[in-house]
């Protein structure tokens, strides 16, 4: 891989990144045409203008939808899922990444009903070239517990990071997310009445998530309460979390600057600390939602208590952003997890018309500097722009600049990087 990203020409990479941020500034997007009145689709005998050859590809792709829905395989009937994500970057300075393009995630996904209602469910994924198993569980609905869920499978804590990757705003989580607990083999039992929604499991060590493993054992919860109003739904939830390492194990924290392609090593980057005993992790989540417009914010921080006599460490993070659907659709808030779910477009693009457009902005700020400890500091202004041509095929844009990149005696400290990045989404 090394070798493509050097033979890759700088051209191409910065092309793509502009072609995929003024895509909506071009006339691809324009206000949902009204459905036919003898029902024919406005897809059906629509052809895009013929001298954008670009966009009749992509109408033709959106219009195609391969493996559309799924795949359901005869006999055993498993389910399968999966979607690609392919980034294409330019840099102002490496001290946001260097690399230019790539495919930033593949993945596949299975699922099948076992035996008394449980279904079982296995997900793996290519992350910048490094395979990853994620969620491996068995899940069933019950009387008592709500869904409860064995194996493998993303702790409750944080709304992005609860949340699935292939739903958020921007491109990549903040940089806060350094701080929540990754994937882990645990048992869980999730629930909600009235406006109170909760989840809280039992968790010991788990598979690789985006390069980070838990170790130990923890007990990790979420309790979210959603205000009905007639200006939208407000979201209010807090999380807690408490993972006994043992004497002498190490704890790492890092995070990607919101620019994860493969580049190497990160700004954010605590590695490995020596003497971890155990962690408390705190977060608090806020959002609301009213018509097109929506925002949201988080803060999360991380207590390390360390043996041999060293003093614990505190390390915090948080976000904040807005955003508004240029084109009239809402964000879909899932009362069953507290979760953000996918945008769809009122009507899917049709190579004249329809498909959904957002425009958001993100401010975000995390600190893994203290004690001995200087893991860094770092905010960043993000400024995203998505394209929702139909459920399946997204394209997006971010502007990402650093506002401060702060690490005693690292490369890039006291340095202000800016970073475009594009990318095209499909999933089925």
């Amino acid at each position: 891989m090394g070798e493509l990203e050097r033979t890759t020409s700088k051209r191409t990479p910065m092309f793509l990144a502009v072609v995929l941020a003024c895509a909506a500034a071009s006339g691809c997007v324009s206000p949902s045409p009204r459905p036919s009145p003898s029902g024919e689709s406005a897809a059906d005998g629509a052809t895009a203008p013929a001298d954008k050859p670009g966009l009749d590809a992509l109408r033709r792709l959106s219009l195609m939808r391969p493996l559309e829905g799924g795949i359901d395989t005869p006999v055993v009937h498993y389910q399968i899922h999966g979607y690609l994500m392919v980034d294409a970057a330019a840099y102002s300075d490496k001290g946001l990444g260097d690399t230019q393009l790539s495919v930033r995630r593949a993945d596949i996904n299975f699922q099948h009903m076992l035996w008394r209602d449980w279904l079982f469910y296995a997900d793996s994924e290519l992350v910048n070239w490094h395979l990853e198993f994620k969620d491996i569980y068995i899940r069933k609905q019950t009387q008592r517990f709500g869904v409860v869920t064995i194996g493998n499978q993303q702790e409750p804590f944080g709304l992005e990071q609860y949340g699935s990757f292939r739903n958020t705003t921007f491109l990549e989580r903040a940089t806060s997310s350094a701080l929540a607990p990754s994937r882990s083999v645990g048992v869980t039992s999730s629930d909600f009445h009235g406006p109170w929604i909760w989840s809280y499991g039992f968790f010991t060590a788990g598979t690789k998530d985006e390069g980070r493993q838990q170790r130990g054992l923890a007990l990790t919860g979420r309790l979210a309460y959603m205000l009905h109003t007639e200006h939208g739904p407000y979201h209010l939830a807090v999380d807690y979390s408490t993972r006994r390492l043992g004497a002498n194990n190490n704890q790492r924290f890092n995070s990607a600057p919101e620019v994860a392609l493969s580049s190497g090593s990160y700004f954010l980057d605590t590695h490995s600390i020596p003497n971890s005993d155990g962690v408390q992790r705190y977060g608090l989540e806020a959002a609301h939602v009213s018509g097109p417009f929506s925002w949201q914010a988080e803060f999360m921080a991380a207590h390390l208590q360390r043996d041999s006599g060293l003093p614990s460490l505190n390390f915090r993070g948080w976000y904040a952003y807005a955003s508004w659907m240029l084109t009239g659709e809402t964000r879909e808030y899932r009362e069953s997890n507290a979760t953000f779910g996918q945008v769809v477009p009122h009507v899917s693009w049709n190579g004249r018309g329809g498909g959904a457009l957002e425009v958001a902005v993100r401010l975000s700020r995390t600190d893994l500097n203290d004690h001995d400890i200087t893991g860094g500091t770092e905010t960043n202004l993000t400024v995203g722009i998505n394209w929702y041509l139909d459920k399946s095929v997204r394209l997006s844009a971010n502007l990402v600049h650093a506002l401060e990149l702060d690490k005693p005696g690292g490369t890039y400290d006291g340095k202000h990087p800016s970073a475009l990045v594009g990318r095209l989404q499909y999933q089925f």
